[in-house]
C-alpha cells in the first residue's frame, strides 16, 4: 500500500493536466509508504506517448530529496489517451532502472474528464498493482 495526501495528489494531477497533451513526469518522495512530496521533472521528449526525464531536473530532485531527509518512493507519469496501466515501454524502462528505487510507478490517466491514479510495482518485468490510499 502507498499513501498520498489529498494535497500532494491534487498537485500531481494539476501538473499532469498542465502538461497535456504531452505526458508529464516526476518523482515521488516521502517516508516509508507515505508520499509527502512530488518533484516535477521536465519531459524532454515533449511527447503524448512517452517521456524522457530531464537529467538536470533529476539531479536537482535527488539532491533535494537527500537534503530533506526523504526517501525516493517512486516515479509518476501520465497517460494522456490510455488507462493508468503500465505500457510495454513502461515495463521495459522500469526494469532497466529498478536498482535506483524499489520499482513503484504511479500512473495517471487523462483519457477522460476525471483523471485517476493507480500505483504499480515493476520489478524484473513483473507488474503488480498496489493499493493507493488517499490520506
Amino acid at each position: 500500500m502507498l499513501k498520498i495526501s489529498s494535497k500532494v495528489l491534487e498537485t500531481m494531477l494539476e501538473h499532469c493536466r498542465k502538461e497535456y497533451p504531452n505526458e508529464a513526469c516526476g518523482y515521488l518522495a516521502g517516508k516509508k509508504d507515505q508520499i509527502t512530496r512530488i518533484f516535477v521533472i521536465g519531459n524532454d521528449a515533449a511527447s503524448p506517448t512517452w517521456y524522457e526525464m530531464n537529467a538536470a531536473d533529476q539531479i536537482r530532485a535527488q539532491k533535494q530529496i537527500r537534503q530533506e531527509g526523504l526517501e525516493h518512493l517512486g516515479v509518476y507519469h501520465s497517460h494522456v489517451a490510455t488507462e493508468a496501466v503500465p505500457s510495454p515501454r513502461d515495463i521495459e524502462r522500469a526494469t532497466a532502472v529498478q536498482d535506483f528505487f524499489d520499482g513503484r510507478y504511479l500512473l495517471v490517466t487523462l483519457k477522460d474528464s476525471r483523471p485517476r491514479a493507480r500505483v504499480f510495482r515493476i520489478l524484473d518485468g513483473n507488474v503488480t498493482e498496489e493499493e493507493l490510499v488517499e490520506s
